[in-house]
Formats: structure tokens, sequence, C-alpha cells
């Protein structure tokens, strides 16, 4: 009876082990994985200067294509086995999780609603966001000004401008739209359809110029200062992964490398920490 309930119990044992490997998808280390395969796949969202695809060469490229390149310098993984998977604003963190890429690169703002979600790498640079207008529009000098119930504002669906204006404009109505496009959202100000559009400054710089019948009417007094940063899923089997990642990016800011590749790209509006 004694080796009975003995074996009883070690049956039990190794069901529970069974079940704990299967809960964390029995996948091993992910930066171990990269590590020995020599191959890696990046989530990123198509985002201008920051990360595009070329549509002559097919392949992508942009500020943070260049520091992901520096960072996976040391795993010495060759170019061609870095698979680029396209994702949105708002389902980035669900590819992490349902393992469609192992590292986000998307130009994602840190913050509390997203880092529920998602892991977080140290900040790469900082932003600010603004809000578009008709040019001749002198209604609004801060973001305060907005939160109105005679306001309409258009926004792009988990960009962090919608974030804010659900939390903090709660009188303006919001036009909620879908997509990567960020550039709907200040197009339905052109158009007439709403008095605003919130988005980051880089965004809206480069809608602005192109489109002199609207301006940023934050331009000097930008809202949310946030940093950018890439993530990882909230999984322990990601930990060393991000770890990895964090150590890199201190390294390549350390070298001066980032401020270098940050020279390539003299229209997006970075902002360090230290400024």
């Amino acid at each position: 009876m004694r080796n009975l309930n003995l074996a009883v119990i070690i049956l039990i044992f190794l069901t529970l082990v069974g079940c704990n490997s299967c809960g964390t998808d029995g996948a091993g280390d992910s930066l171990e994985r990269v590590r020995n395969d020599k191959k890696i796949r990046v989530g990123y969202i198509s985002y201008s200067d920051i990360t595009s695809r070329d549509h002559q060469t097919g392949q992508i490229k942009g500020f943070l294509v260049d520091v992901l390149y520096e960072t996976l310098a040391d795993l010495q993984i060759p170019k061609e086995n870095v698979e680029f998977v396209e994702t949105d604003w708002q389902n980035f963190g669900l590819g992490l999780e349902t393992r469609k890429y192992d590292l986000s690169i998307a130009g994602t703002f840190n913050t509390p609603v997203r880092a529920r979600v998602v892991e977080f790498s140290s900040p790469i640079f900082y932003l600010g966001n603004g809000a578009v207008v008709r040019k001749d529009d002198d209604r609004f000098h801060s973001i305060q000004d907005f939160d109105r119930s005679d306001i309409t504002i258009a926004v792009v669906q988990g960009e962090q401008g919608y974030e804010y204006a659900k939390n903090h404009l709660k009188k303006a109505n919001l036009v909620s739209l879908s997509g990567a496009d960020l550039s709907v959202a200040p197009l339905q100000v052109k158009l007439g359809k709403a008095d605003a559009a919130l988005s980051d400054q880089y965004v809206l710089r480069k809608y602005v110029l192109n489109n002199p019948e609207v301006k940023d009417a934050l331009a000097d007094n930008p809202y949310d200062v946030l940093p950018i940063c890439w993530s990882v899923r909230k999984n322990q089997q990601d930990a060393a992964l991000l770890a990895y990642v964090n150590a890199q990016l201190e390294k390549i800011a350390a070298s001066g490398k980032l401020v270098e590749i940050m020279g390539r790209y003299p229209m997006i509006p970075f902002v360090r920490q230290n400024q």
C-alpha cells in the first residue's frame, strides 16, 4: 500500500510538472533560441523615417531598424535571418503574446495602459505629442483647451493620443479610427470632419509640412513627452532577451553610436532624456 501511495504521489508530481511545462509553451528561453538559431522575428509598424518598407526593394529600413542591427551585432545574426512582421498600434502586444515575433521594435510610447500588456525596454529616445488644427483656428494653446463638449477630436485606436483623449479629454467628442496610418487622424481636420487630431509631433510635423492649411497648435507646448521603447512578452521566457536588449541599448548610447544614428534622420524631432 505504501508503494502504491508513493507511486500515486510521483504520478501527480509528474503531471503537475508536465502541466507547468505546457503553460510556458515549451519554447524555452527566447534569447537562447535566437542565439542558437541565429534567427529572430521582429514586429514593426510602418512609421516613415522611424520604420518603413522600401517599396522598390522590399527591405525594412529606418532609424529603429538601424538601432536594431547594432543591438543584434553581438549575436551575429545575418540580416537575411531577421524576419520582419508588420503590425499596428492596436495589435502589437497581441503579436508578441501569440509569438508572431520575438521582439517588437514598433516606435511605441511606454504608457501605463501598454505596460500592463508588454514588458518595455529602456527608452531609446523621447517624443512629445501635439494637436493639429486648421491654420486659422486660434482657440487652442494647451491640451486642456481641447476638453470641451463642442470639440471633435480625431485619434487612431491604440495610439497614445487615443489613450490620452479617453482618459483626460472626457468632454470632447472622439472620432476613433483604425489601422497603422497615423496620418488619417489629421486628415479628418483637413476634411473638416474634426476640430483637432492628436498624435506625436513627428507625425504631425510631417503632415503640416505637406498640408499648409493645418498647423500643430501645440508645436511649442507639447503634452506628454514620453519615452519611445521596444517591447517583449510579459513572460519569464523573454526576460533574458529583454535584459540583453537593454544592455545593448546602453552600450550603443554610451559609445556615441546612438547619436550617430540619430544624425542620419534630421526629420525626427528627437528629445533626449537629459534635455
